[in-house]
């Protein structure tokens, strides 16, 4: 079977993504936001206005999303709806973004969508009020035709980052969620807590019902204030920290929308996410978790816990706007080795190698392999059938290692992220 026309439009998406423009984000956003809203709504009008047709849950939260939203979208599924969900990223190929019930869409229809809109881009880039839409407006716009296409009753989207200002924003719904509130993206949100809970607190809609399973008062605070702004009615919802708190808010939700018990019951135990603590393989155990800020690896750090093991042996990547140092803190108490490596992918910086061994704490023992599949080669030579290996710190490292598993063909052929693994503790 060939996936040629499928990597192509991928090759075309990604080649848009890494250009000057998109890489631009970053620097505007805070000048002027409003645009990216705006330049969104242009692209949905210019195709037909596809995402009027669905009731949405919309999903933010620096840690959990993903969890949140592929357990309700299980328990929607589970419950005869037809759902639709959009995701962010992808572990390792581009039709893991998008879903209707429980199949990824297909890698000829993603490529004949992205045909279909390619002369939408080419025309805001000469004439439109904002110039050309990037790689995320136009994935999401790809997502809604699907959805369209395939007659969903419900959409979940989830937040690509923030909220006040993303993409998805642009819809009407009636139910949104944040998980809770960390320090991330912070160039683009804020470099506090507070100012980036409003950014998140964005996505409440007048008379809307909001869910959250943020725990500080503070936080909490701000969400209430935009909530009585909105006469939304808030939602607080309770859980275990790290395992049961993002499940428990999906419950939450698929009972305000009328799920059955037994959908709920059904679609809680069918939430597997490729790379959120993915055990691949036994003796030695090797897990994948793409977590990537100081959240997430408190996370993973929490899930290791539970393994039996003897050494911890972690092969670490991250991107350069990452905090590297304090997500190396948190992991350093249960390593006994770092392997440090890199990743390549246009339009996103890593860290060398080199550059991890200096944010390294001090009397760890740690080594250097740029190129990640050879790093994985040198831990399982060291290590023993009763060792374990991490593999942490991106997605975009978890993503190509896992394909030593699972190779991106088999996931484009059964349109499926196919591998159950022997424990997958979804937090997030």
């Amino acid at each position: 079977m060939s996936f040629d026309t499928y990597y192509r439009a991928v090759r075309y998406l990604e080649k848009l993504g890494a250009s000057p423009h998109d890489q631009a984000y970053m620097r505007s956003h805070n000048s002027d936001p409003e645009q990216f809203l705006e330049r969104t709504r242009e692209l949905v009008s210019r195709l037909g206005d596809p995402g009027k047709y669905f009731r949405y849950v919309h999903v933010s939260g620096t840690s959990g999303k993903g969890t949140t939203v592929t357990s309700l979208h299980n328990m929607l599924c589970s419950d005869g709806r037809r759902v639709g969900s959009f995701t962010s990223p992808y572990a390792t190929t581009s039709i893991e973004k998008i879903k209707v019930n429980d199949k990824l869409i297909n890698p000829a229809t993603f490529a004949r969508l992205v045909k279909k809109i390619r002369p939408v881009i080419e025309g805001m880039e000469k004439n439109g009020a904002y110039g050309r839409p990037t790689y995320f407006e136009i994935f999401f716009a790809i997502a809604l035709l699907y959805f369209k296409e395939q007659k969903c009753d419900w959409v979940i989207l989830e937040v690509g980052c923030g909220g006040t200002y993303d993409a998805g924003n642009i819809i009407k719904t009636s139910i949104s969620a944040t998980t809770n509130v960390g320090l991330d993206h912070t160039k683009l949100l804020g470099n506090t807590l507070s100012k980036i809970a409003r950014e998140k607190a964005g996505i409440i809609k007048p008379h809307s019902h909001f869910f959250t399973t943020e725990r500080r008062e503070r936080i909490r605070a701000i969400f209430k204030q935009k909530c009585a702004k909105e006469h939304a009615t808030m939602h607080i919802v309770s859980g275990k920290k790290f395992q049961e708190s993002d499940h428990e808010l999906a419950r939450a939700i698929a009972r305000h929308i009328g799920v059955s018990e037994q959908a709920i019951a059904r679609g809680d135990v069918e939430t597997i996410l490729p790379c959120r603590f993915e055990i691949m393989d036994k003796k030695p155990t090797i897990v994948l978790d793409g977590a990537h800020n100081p959240d997430k690896i408190r996370s993973v750090v929490h899930n290791s816990k539970q393994l039996t093991y003897d050494t911890l042996y972690t092969i670490f990547a991250s991107a350069k706007n990452k905090n590297a140092k304090a997500m190396l803190a948190l992991l350093a108490p249960i390593t006994k080795h770092f392997i440090f490596t890199e990743f390549s992918v246009e339009g996103r910086d890593s860290y060398t190698a080199a550059e991890l061994t200096q944010r390294c704490p001090r009397n760890i023992p740690h080594s250097s392999e740029p190129d990640p599949i050879q790093a994985l080669i040198w831990a399982k030579k060291r290590a023993r059938s009763n060792d374990c290996i991490l593999v942490t710190g991106s997605f975009f490292l978890t993503g190509a290692l896992r394909k030593q598993w699972i190779p991106e063909a088999t996931i484009l052929k059964n349109r499926s992220i196919v591998h159950k693994p022997l424990i997958n503790h979804s937090s997030r």
